[in-house]
């Protein structure tokens, strides 16, 4: 196992993380760290790295760590690590931050929170409809949020049968992606990994689609302005980039660990700095 962070402070402070293959690119550690220096607490969040998720999270507990955000590609295996998940986290097939108790790891999902938080800033969710691209794991919890939050979900997905097992599970509709404009959404979601450093799109949105009533969001964050937002900004519609989702599900987490409200604008701040350097560095 790799810490791709700072060094550990002290022996005094109490250590969270982020854990994935990879992790150094994560964007949480100056979000959560910012926010543990902010209320003043003696924490250090640092970005692991690990081949072996369970011997990562062995090591982890030995050495005391409090609680951790999991990223790809543990979401789904970190499951069978834990004495207890939380109902979400059952439905949605996916865990994505754990803390720590004395019998084990319990963990629990924040990303639908965190989509449903980040949307509903822009626009109330209950009743509309809401058209969702991907079928994976990001997609399970976008659109179990959706759903909880009230909305009318249809999915669309390159891989048709995936897009059908997702809408059997969690009870909404589907689509055939080469028909998904008949949908006519106020809320769009693009919930695939599309758009990632230039990764190609696997499908095509008409020049008229997007309209000036629709909220578009991304989940993408790298780049902040993808190609399927700027599109979605041209066509009048308001749109949010994946960072806002990464900070309230963030939020979420630092809530469960401390139960204390996280401080919202530092974090959003420390977020989008560090947005901007990483991409001064690429």
């Amino acid at each position: 196992m790799r810490a791709t962070s700072a060094v550990v402070r002290s022996v005094q402070h109490d250590l969270f993380g982020v854990i994935g293959r990879p992790a150094g690119h994560s964007l949480s550690p100056a979000m959560m760290q910012a926010a543990f220096d902010i209320l003043g607490f003696k924490a250090c969040y640092l970005a692991l790295e690990t081949d072996d998720l369970a011997e990562a999270l062995a090591v982890l507990d030995t050495l005391g760590f409090q609680g951790l955000s999991v990223t790809a590609p543990f979401k789904q295996d970190v499951m069978k690590r834990c004495v207890q998940v939380d109902a979400a986290a059952q439905r949605i097939g996916a865990v994505n931050t754990l803390r720590r108790t004395p019998t084990g790891w319990e963990g629990r999902n924040t990303d639908w929170l965190g989509a449903v938080r980040a949307l509903e800033r822009f626009h109330p969710l209950r009743g509309v409809t809401a058209l969702v691209f991907g079928a994976g794991g990001a997609a399970r919890a976008v659109v179990y949020g959706l759903m909880q939050a009230g909305a009318h979900v249809v999915i669309t997905n390159r891989t048709e049968d995936r897009a059908q097992e997702l809408a059997a599970a969690l009870e909404c509709s589907w689509v055939p992606l080469e028909s998904f404009e008949r949908v006519r959404p106020q809320v769009v979601v693009q919930a695939t990994s599309a758009g990632m450093s230039g990764r190609p799109y696997e499908f095509h949105v008409p020049p008229d689609f997007f309209l000036p009533h629709m909220v578009v969001m991304d989940i993408v964050y790298a780049p902040l302005e993808t190609p399927f937002l700027r599109q979605a900004k041209a066509g009048g519609a308001r749109v949010v980039d994946g960072l806002e989702m990464l900070l309230y599900q963030g939020i979420e987490q630092f809530f469960w660990w401390l139960n204390r409200p996280a401080p919202e604008a530092a974090m959003r701040e420390a977020l989008r700095r560090a947005a901007r350097q990483h991409k001064g560095k690429a």
